[in-house]
């Protein structure tokens, strides 16, 4: 399993482009992480051209190789309409990507074989959009402020030592 960066500038999503999946990945992507670059590549999500379709995204975003995080998601749907997602090819091809993969197929209790061999598997849409922004804008700005909020005792400090020994 890769581990997946900590502040990805560029996220490719693989999935419909209608529903709402889709929408709901963007937002959460736009709003813990602004300034994200995000490409997204349709395929089918379901039907006998779903593996081969997701497969063909998959090799054309290593290709590119500009991806920090690839996101595979799509709705809940029966057991039928998931059979796409435990293709073989598609397995392999999830596991040799040199980009780590989050996938999140189905609903929360459906388990396929892209999950398996993905680097990290989400149990909705959203939250394979959360666990790709895992550190939010947020969270860097407020680490920012108590991290310059240590700096200036640290120069107040020196600067008070510094004060000390030149009076004596």
């Amino acid at each position: 399993k890769k581990n997946l960066p900590k502040y990805p500038k560029s996220i490719s999503i693989i999935t419909s482009l209608t529903g709402s999946v889709i929408q709901d990945i963007l937002k959460i992507i736009k709003r813990r992480l602004p300034g994200t670059n995000i490409d997204i590549y349709a395929c089918n999500v379901q039907g006998k051209k779903c593996s081969t379709s997701i497969i063909k995204q998959l090799i054309e975003i290593n290709k590119k190789n500009i991806s920090d995080i690839i996101i595979i998601a799509r709705g809940g749907g029966s057991l039928e309409d998931l059979i796409g997602y435990n293709d073989e090819y598609l397995a392999r091809q999830i596991y040799n990507s040199k980009i780590p993969i989050i996938t999140a197929v189905g609903h929360e209790t459906d388990t396929t074989i892209v999950d398996l061999v993905s680097d990290m598997r989400a149990a909705t849409p959203s939250e394979a959009a959360e666990i790709a922004t895992k550190i939010s804008s947020e969270d860097i700005s407020s680490n920012n402020s108590e991290l310059e909020a240590r700096l200036n005792n640290s120069i107040y400090r020196i600067l008070n030592s510094i004060k000390y020994k030149l009076s004596e």
